[in-house]
């Protein structure tokens, strides 16, 4: 991921001359190459750049933009239409990029931070420096070295999991394994291709990805709220790496926020995650079983059957009282994205484990032979899965639903 280095002062436009020396930045942005051949793109960031200057930072929120910015409408559904957040992750990826170019070039720079449609604005280089001013900005508190043992210790553990989880998929495959079969059918438009995959793995979940300010050091980064990825998400990944290294396929590996359209279109992409990747939540919207999530509830609702509510999870509920995960199996081909889609999606973590499973393990997907049609191999596929939670533990996948189109 490419990120943008902060070597300056955040700094706060006080007077009509600072307005224009940021007006005069966001206009040379908008003219690069990287936002030059977009629309949406050079829209939202003029518009929050502007609500900042006239200090409308309240109106800065998810569904003023998609309304104000996007023209939906005022009642649309933001977790079926994420035109802001993908937005926003384009435009701080595009930003990145136009100063990256630059390199240390003294001057303003204009930031949208990960979490927040709030720009913030710094001043790098001597030559900016009578303009520097303090800001009233939350200070991290200093860190301990207990507080840094606990953080090293839990990043060793996590990379110890995800370490055992690929070595054990990749011992199993040096030994002789039985035909795949209905997973090679499963998989075949996928693994048919030439082209590079994109696997994208959803992070943190969105709620919490909201920065007090933004990283100061590397080890910031690392144990910042956007750059965690479930056990359950490295799990899955490893099962369907499996998969590809076994057929010889390329792959590239992306966290959601970095992901954008540009590079998922006419490239074959695995979603790994349903809550917690926005991309997920985009492109199953279209789908005969979508997910449904209003910051509480998560569900997969049927579009055929809408007053059917089984198939959901309680966030709110305490850990130990969540007996029922389910989760979503498609392979289509999507309109967006104009290539073959692999959907590998649960509610919640155990939900995501099951599917992977699910879609990798031939003797699970001899369950799609006893209610799919003839032929469902070369038409597009979506399958709705029940994964029992014991003692914290997913329990084997469970087809429920299905169909074909």
């Amino acid at each position: 991921m490419l990120e943008t280095l902060h070597t300056g002062t955040q700094w706060k436009p006080a007077s009509s001359e600072d307005r224009e020396l940021v007006l005069q930045e966001l206009e040379s942005i908008l003219a690069n190459g990287h936002f030059r051949g977009s629309k949406r793109y050079p829209a939202l960031l003029k518009h929050v750049v502007q609500a900042a200057l006239d200090g409308r930072i309240g109106d800065l929120k998810e569904r003023t933009l998609g309304i104000e910015v996007f023209g939906r409408a005022p009642d649309y559904d933001t977790s079926a239409d994420p035109v802001v957040r993908f937005s926003a992750s384009e435009v701080r990826k595009r930003l990145a990029q136009y100063y990256h170019a630059l390199g240390d070039r003294p001057g303003l720079q204009i930031e949208l931070p990960i979490g927040s449609y709030v720009p913030q604005f710094f001043l790098r280089g001597p030559e900016m420096s009578a303009m520097r001013q303090p800001l009233p900005y939350a200070v991290e508190p200093e860190r301990s070295p207990v507080h840094w043992l606990r953080w090293l210790i839990f990043g060793a553990v996590i990379m110890a999991i995800l370490t055992a989880a690929i070595s054990a998929v990749y011992l199993r495959r040096e030994s002789p394994v039985p035909d795949p079969g209905n997973a090679n059918a499963l998989w075949a438009p996928l693994l048919a291709t030439s082209s590079q995959i994109v696997v994208v793995v959803g992070t943190s979940h969105p709620g919490r990805r909201a920065l007090v300010q933004p990283p100061k050091s590397f080890m910031d980064y690392m144990t910042g709220p956007y750059h965690h990825v479930s056990v359950a998400s490295a799990i899955a990944l490893a099962h369907i790496a499996a998969i590809l290294k076994m057929h010889g396929n390329a792959y590239v590996i992306k966290e959601d926020p970095e992901a954008s359209l540009t590079d998922l279109h006419q490239r074959p992409v695995i979603l790994i995650g349903a809550t917690n990747n926005a991309w997920t939540m985009r492109l199953v919207s279209s789908l005969r079983y979508r997910f449904v999530y209003d910051g509480r509830i998560a569900s997969i609702q049927d579009t055929h059957n809408p007053g059917y509510t089984a198939w959901q999870v309680d966030f709110m509920k305490p850990y130990n009282a969540v007996y029922t995960d389910y989760a979503i199996v498609a392979r289509y081909h999507d309109p967006i994205t104009e290539s073959p889609v692999m959907v590998i999606a649960g509610l919640g973590s155990f939900g995501t484990q099951a599917a992977s499973e699910f879609a990798t393990a031939p003797h699970y997907l001899d369950q799609i032979l006893k209610s799919a049609p003839a032929g469902w191999q070369n038409q597009n596929v979506e399958f709705v899965i029940k994964s029992d939670v014991i003692a914290g533990k997913a329990a084997p996948p469970a087809l429920v639903a299905s169909t074909v189109w």
